[in-house]
């Protein structure tokens, strides 16, 4: 009975304490969400190429457009189109810090490991800003620009609750206020590799070596043949749709991420345990999956 009260004090505690927990950093790096938009690219010039067509049209709209064109530079045609593609996955990320940013539309996050009592709190507004901007992005009478912004949004809130980390963490003892996702438990890649955090770890999990560019465009051919063509998810509405999304993420995150609470993250940066192979290349794996996962859904979207 002693324990019992001890362990619901405890909870109480980090009831508390969680509202004041800050959130995760960012989802994948730059290599994974440019994949989505290049998978998304792909998945539409295959069978609804007038869908491209209307987003290459509005995102000359775009608010933000000169930052767009400098890194378009000078590609043209299908090339340039894909491109854009790959930069509108990644934009809400490189324009964090300015005016555009909303840090709270990356994630939604749940306790999924540790004190799952938690569970009901979510953190973030992912889901919910989902659906908004998605109805701004396929509304007609909308502004051209307000939509070109809205579909940036789509594409990377697409991607980012993929990210297993963007949609569940762990409340412990050694966590009371959570790992923040991931961002302050710190585990190694090697017995001499410096500690990371654990959500940096996911984030570059897919990653392949080389300049960003060409990193990227072969992450989204590794990440298209793990996934193939089909549907990344189920028939129904895009709501209920991306509600299995972010419920699959909290799934890999509970089960394949923390390994049912059995992962031994450390809070002490210097402490990190080393990361077994196995499961590192169970990351990669992961990962490369639920970047194809994602590409195909912004284009099952866009359709």
């Amino acid at each position: 009975m002693r324990r019992s009260r001890i362990a619901t004090l405890g909870r109480g505690i980090a009831v508390a304490l969680l509202a004041g927990s800050a959130a995760p950093v960012l989802a994948w790096n730059n290599q994974g969400h440019m994949a989505t938009g290049a998978i998304a690219y792909d998945a539409l010039s295959r069978d609804a190429p007038a869908a491209i067509t209307q987003v290459v049209t509005l995102m000359r709209s775009h608010p933000d457009h000169t930052r767009f064109d400098a890194a378009l530079g000078a590609l043209t045609g299908a090339d340039r189109d894909r491109r854009l593609f790959e930069l509108m996955a990644r934009w809400p990320d490189d324009i964090r810090g300015t005016g555009y940013d909303r840090p709270d539309w990356h994630y939604a996050v749940k306790v999924v490991s540790g004190w799952t009592i938690l569970r009901p709190l979510t953190f973030g507004k992912a889901v919910e800003v989902f659906d908004r901007q998605l109805a701004v992005a396929r509304d007609p009478t909308a502004a051209a620009g307000l939509r070109a912004l809205a579909l940036c949004w789509v594409f990377h809130i697409v991607g980012d609750m993929h990210q297993p980390l963007h949609a569940g963490h762990r409340a412990s003892w050694r966590f009371p206020q959570t790992d923040r996702a991931g961002s302050i438990g710190w585990v190694r890649t090697g017995p001499g590799a410096k500690p990371v955090a654990l959500h940096q770890f996911w984030d570059s999990a897919a990653d392949l070596p080389g300049p960003e560019t060409p990193a990227a465009e072969a992450l989204a051919l590794r990440a298209e043949r793990a996934v193939g063509s089909g549907p990344a998810t189920a028939a129904g509405s895009a709501s209920s749709r991306f509600a299995a999304v972010v419920e699959q993420s909290r799934d890999l995150a509970a089960t394949r991420v923390y390994r049912d609470a059995a992962l031994d993250e450390a809070a002490d940066a210097n402490a990190g345990p080393v990361l077994s192979a196995s499961y590192q290349l169970d990351a990669r794996r992961i990962a490369e999956r639920r970047i194809g996962e994602a590409g195909l859904d912004i284009a099952s979207l866009l359709r």
